[in-house]
């Protein structure tokens, strides 16, 4: 270690930040009047109560039996699975990169959109399947992985990383979702459920779950609840851990951050010596230790390329090998302080991706989602919103992303061999759980 540091010290740099430009896949505009956390309740107005059945008041989940969750994943399954969710992620990765700057949970959207595809049947079922897990995966098997790869997830003392879901159901409109659907959520995604009516009282709940279950990162992530909206399906994750070693006072410095435009900013940036080196033929970096679990990953485009054509490049294989393979050997390191957050409707982004009829309120199919014999039918995705939030210390990293999913319906010593990954320019970063080599999170940097 002290032959670390020193090295670190004498080879003294640093790094620079940049800001999130957001990139958007916006779902077609809402025709009803929406809730806002200002607005009074309106939805009589526009709303025609339906008959009234006798609801237990909480937790909806509370005398709900959990669906069966010993559904067995084969070796060949699981692994077929885990390259499957890197393909997920570096694709998610691209269509949000191409308005600049991504920072996005490929974890959070997934959990999110497949507790909703549990609702979902036939064409629209098999679309979400294929567009998260690949061909040939059964809903059953996705539950079934999701619930290992979460369990297995560290969650201690030094590391954190809190996993939550909930339900909204809306009440007013006397939304009781199925049986199999209920069971499914709490078995495979232990889940709270609500019935509420979608006025500001039930949004206020909504923001407030979020900012619970982030730590105060997110402390609100929808401005408005339609009152016509049948259902919203969150997830939260919350990261926060300390650096195996951290960082000491003389190891952060002042260095220059240069972006692809030639634009220099002076920023901290924290400098050390790491352990393992990564690289394909298109780009290079560093994995640097949490305390457990968990790594951070940052990789620079070769001399000469931009992020955009590491984005366009980088696949799950590429990445699969150069996390399960990294060369273990001395790299001098240089990360900046920063901290960023990114806000995504991430619709037209799914639906250009493989799950098009989700969202399409004409052929969509959530049969499976809420019981039929109160005439709710034709049920479709209205809007998937995403927001994520990343700060990054010489201590550690906190990180943390919510995933929102609304339905509704028609009715209704001096080292002479070493390495460097130097991150003064920009790059692509990630978290990653060290078990599987899963992007937990994944996002650019492209300026300060």
């Amino acid at each position: 270690m002290f032959k670390k540091r020193f090295m670190a010290l004498v080879l003294t740099t640093m790094m620079a930040a940049s800001a999130f430009a957001g990139c958007s896949g916006s779902a077609e505009p809402l025709s009803d009047a929406a809730l806002t956390d200002d607005t009074k309740q309106t939805d009589t107005d526009t709303v025609k109560e339906p008959d009234k059945k006798k609801r237990p008041a909480g937790n909806l989940l509370d005398s709900v039996e959990a669906g069966e969750v010993s559904h067995e994943i084969s070796d060949e399954q699981s692994e077929k699975l885990r390259l499957a969710s890197a393909d997920w992620a570096m694709e998610l990765l691209r269509k949000c990169y191409k308005d600049g700057d991504a920072f996005i949970s490929p974890l959070s959207i997934e959990l999110a959109l497949t507790m909703t595809a549990n609702g979902a049947a036939n064409e629209t079922l098999n679309q979400m399947l294929t567009t998260m897990a690949g061909d040939g995966c059964d809903i059953d098997t996705l539950n079934a992985y999701l619930k290992s790869y979460t369990d297995s997830l560290v969650n201690n003392e030094d590391v954190k990383l809190e996993i939550a879901n909930a339900i909204w159901t809306n009440e007013y409109l006397n939304v009781v979702p199925a049986d199999n659907f209920l069971k499914n959520i709490k078995g495979f995604f232990d889940a709270g459920v609500y019935a509420e009516e979608f006025n500001k009282d039930a949004l206020a709940h909504i923001n407030d779950f979020c900012k619970e279950h982030t730590d105060g990162q997110i402390d609100k992530v929808l401005d408005e609840l339609n009152p016509s909206a049948l259902m919203v399906l969150v997830n939260a994750l919350n990261f926060d851990a300390k650096w195996a070693e951290e960082y000491e006072e003389g190891q952060v410095n002042k260095r220059i951050f240069t972006d692809e435009n030639g634009n220099e900013t002076e920023m901290d940036m924290m400098n050390s010596m790491e352990d393992f080196y990564l690289s394909s033929d298109y780009c290079y970096g560093v994995k640097k230790e949490y305390k457990d679990g968990y790594s951070f990953v940052a990789l620079l485009p070769n001399e000469g390329e931009k992020v955009a054509d590491l984005v366009d490049k980088l696949d799950a294989k590429t990445w699969m090998d150069m996390l399960d393979n990294p060369v273990e050997c001395d790299v001098h390191t240089i990360i900046p302080k920063f901290e960023r957050e990114a806000s995504y409707d991430l619709g037209k982004i799914l639906a250009d991706m493989g799950m098009k009829d989700a969202f399409d309120q004409e052929i969509a199919d959530f049969s499976n989602m809420v019981d039929s014999s109160n005439g709710i039918s034709d049920i479709f995705i209205d809007s998937v919103i995403h927001k994520t939030h990343i700060e990054v210390d010489e201590k550690g990293t906190k990180a943390a992303a919510v995933t929102v999913v609304t339905m509704k319906c028609n009715s209704a010593n001096i080292i002479v061999d070493y390495k460097e990954v130097h991150l003064d320019r920009p790059f692509v970063y990630a978290i990653v759980d060290n078990e599987n080599n899963l992007p937990v999170f994944i996002g650019t940097f492209d300026q300060p």
